[in-house]
């Protein structure tokens, strides 16, 4: 029998177990798809999102993405110290002997000359220097938003423009970096491989990000559906739908989310279902089927009792 107290009566229950259970499905899926992705060429990432987040928040959440504008990367002196920093990180990685620490220390030498002679080419000069205007440009009007529309449309577009002269000006040293670490892959023997793994990109405080909302999602998921510390499982899932909502909020004037599935304003499905996470957390649908009945049921069964004694 389903503990009294709060108890809606059986379909209230019944409808409250199956919003549960299909929110934790939901939680759960999108959790495990994203853990799933990690090796394949589409794996997930929060970048973009937080990349070309708007709102009240928009600065905070690019913010989270390390060296955001690029800036550092279009530094050569930073750049040459990024690499000299991923080459130890390989050396150590791999226990290169002292042959291929020349050999790993040659290809850097090359690739550096080729970003000096990138980086020292005239038109690169000016392409950089009109990328660093115009984020300074675009950053002050992101930090005072226009209040007529065709202001803010225009905003827009050079927020667009600014990200794809970004994105053209780091491709080269993007390929640069990534073929120095498969030419120091390709330095290592087979044993040195089968010991030490691949070697990736450094870790960052991106990939921190990335497997809280993984991880927390699936987490989330499977304790709504096990019906195990319920409230606190739907507070977390709560908590996850509102930053995807405040990093993208679908309000006047902002721009849209461009993998929004329909038209919205003010009210989303992000936000739609963090209010039902916030309701189930408000009720013990744990106790009428889950988890939480076998190791907290006692307490719903005692404190029943004890109000049918005083009654009484």
């Amino acid at each position: 029998m389903a503990p009294t107290r709060y108890y809606p009566g059986f379909f209230g229950a019944l409808f409250l177990v199956l919003l549960r259970l299909s929110i934790g499905w939901h939680l759960y899926y999108e959790g495990r798809s994203k853990v799933e992705s990690r090796d394949s060429p589409e794996a997930f990432s929060s970048e973009s999102y937080l990349r070309n987040a708007t709102g009240p928040l928009a600065e905070k959440f690019r913010n989270m993405v390390p060296d955001v504008d690029s800036l550092g990367v279009l530094d050569p002196e930073l750049l040459g110290q990024s690499w000299d920093e991923e080459l130890r990180r390989a050396i150590a990685h791999f226990q290169f002997t002292e042959g291929q620490q020349e050999q790993a220390r040659a290809q850097l030498e090359d690739a550096k000359a080729r970003a000096d002679a990138w980086f020292g080419d005239s038109e690169t000069a000016d392409k950089i220097d009109d990328y660093r205007e115009d984020l300074a440009a675009l950053r002050k009007g992101q930090a005072q938003p226009p209040a007529l529309a065709y202001e803010r449309e225009r905003l827009l577009d050079s927020q667009y423009e600014v990200e794809a002269a970004r994105k053209e000006l780091v491709a080269p040293i993007e390929q640069w970096t990534a073929d120095l670490r498969a030419g120091w892959v390709a330095l290592a023997e087979p044993d040195q491989i089968e010991t030490a793994g691949e070697l990736g990109p450094p870790p960052s405080s991106l990939d921190q990000v990335d497997a809280m909302t993984m991880y927390g999602l699936a987490l989330c998921g499977l304790f709504l559906m096990a019906g195990l510390l319920t409230p606190l499982a739907a507070l977390g899932g709560a908590g996850f739908l509102f930053l995807f909502y405040i990093s993208m909020p679908p309000f006047p004037g902002l721009p849209p989310n461009p993998k929004a599935e329909g038209t919205y304003l003010f009210v989303n499905k992000n936000l739609i279902e963090m209010f039902a996470l916030l309701a189930l957390a408000a009720t013990p649908s744990g106790l009428w089927f889950g988890v939480d009945r076998l190791l907290f049921g006692w307490i719903d069964r005692r404190a029943a009792a004890a109000e049918a004694r005083a009654v009484a």
